[in-house]
């Protein structure tokens, strides 16, 4: 009896056929629970850059209501700058500008690096507020000795190529002379007679994928840098060109995603890594998704300031 007793106590051991079910079914929950963690991952970057956005749209109208204007877009007089640096004290980075030296370039010391190809510059210090959490935070620009942050966010030039044609954003140039002599303008508000919410002022694109590549694409600090977004493709399609920021070739270009070629002319689209469309903010400081299907002339409507082309998307 005592025996027996003892046999019916011990612990049944699992078939191999009996583990391998266990396994598959351990399997399919992974399966189906890591794209669901995905998308919530994706929700919450999102929405921080939703943020990011909200807050580079209050510094813009805090810059504004102190100013009266808009910052320019990027200037080269009297030094070579962006609207980065300028908006830095409505920005919560005060401690940045307070030793920022607006009539030196972002190249020159403390402004940039104080030995060549590190990253001792102010504009070399990486923020949160510069990057979408989707994309590649931290980014830098590496490809010449003037180390320097990339950044996801930047501002509307309208719906043309740059240099080419008239500028019709809340950025661009009252004559163009290309990169070395053009004449950027600033807008109040009350001259962007579109309406403020109907008019973009600023939006995603997405950053190369290395730092030291030679692409132009989000160098924000860089008056010649891609520190500008235009409309002359929807987001996320098309292909960007640049006079000398883009690798040689399309084929030399590591992402295929977001090519960038060589050429006279210069463009960079909105582009993102959030699903379907992009992050922009308003005029009225407002945020909005726009999706990838939004049609070319509303997109270009909402892109431009005084054509008095509204968007029916509004």
């Amino acid at each position: 009896m005592s025996v027996a007793l003892r046999f019916s106590r011990r612990a049944r051991a699992f078939t191999l056929i009996e583990l391998l079910v266990v396994i598959a079914i351990i399997a399919i929950l992974i399966g189906l629970l890591l794209p669901a963690v995905q998308k919530v991952r994706e929700a919450a970057a999102r929405m921080q850059c939703q943020n990011n956005l909200k807050q580079w749209g209050l510094g813009m109208h805090n810059h504004h209501d102190a100013t009266g204007k808009l910052p320019y877009g990027g200037v080269r007089v009297p030094a070579r700058n962006t609207f980065y640096t300028a908006l830095w004290p409505y920005l919560e980075q005060s401690a940045l500008a307070n030793q920022y030296n607006p009539s030196l370039g972002f190249y020159q010391s403390p402004n940039g690096p104080t030995t060549a190809s590190t990253f001792t510059g102010l504009v070399a210090q990486p923020q949160k507020i510069y990057y979408c959490p989707s994309d590649r935070p931290n980014a830098f620009c590496t490809k010449d000795q003037y180390y320097r942050c990339r950044g996801n966010y930047v501002v509307n030039y309208g719906s043309t190529l740059l240099f080419t044609t008239t500028a019709d954003g809340p950025f661009g140039w009252v004559s163009s002379g290309g990169f070395g002599s053009y004449v950027p303008y600033q807008l109040s508000f009350n001259g962007i007679t579109d309406g403020l919410s109907n008019t973009m002022l600023m939006s995603e694109l997405r950053l190369p994928p290395t730092d030291n590549l030679s692409d132009a694409r989000g160098d924000v600090f860089n008056d010649r840098g891609a520190h500008w977004f235009m409309t002359v493709y929807t987001p996320n399609t098309g292909i960007d060109l640049s006079s000398d920021g883009c690798p040689s070739t399309a084929a030399d270009n590591p992402d295929q995603t977001m090519i960038c070629t060589q050429s006279g002319d210069n463009y960079a689209g909105a582009r993102s890594r959030h699903t379907g469309g992009v992050n922009v903010v308003m005029g009225d400081g407002s945020v909005r998704f726009v999706s990838n299907s939004i049609t070319l002339t509303n997109w270009k409507a909402m892109s431009t300031a005084t054509r008095g082309d509204i968007s029916s998307d509004n």
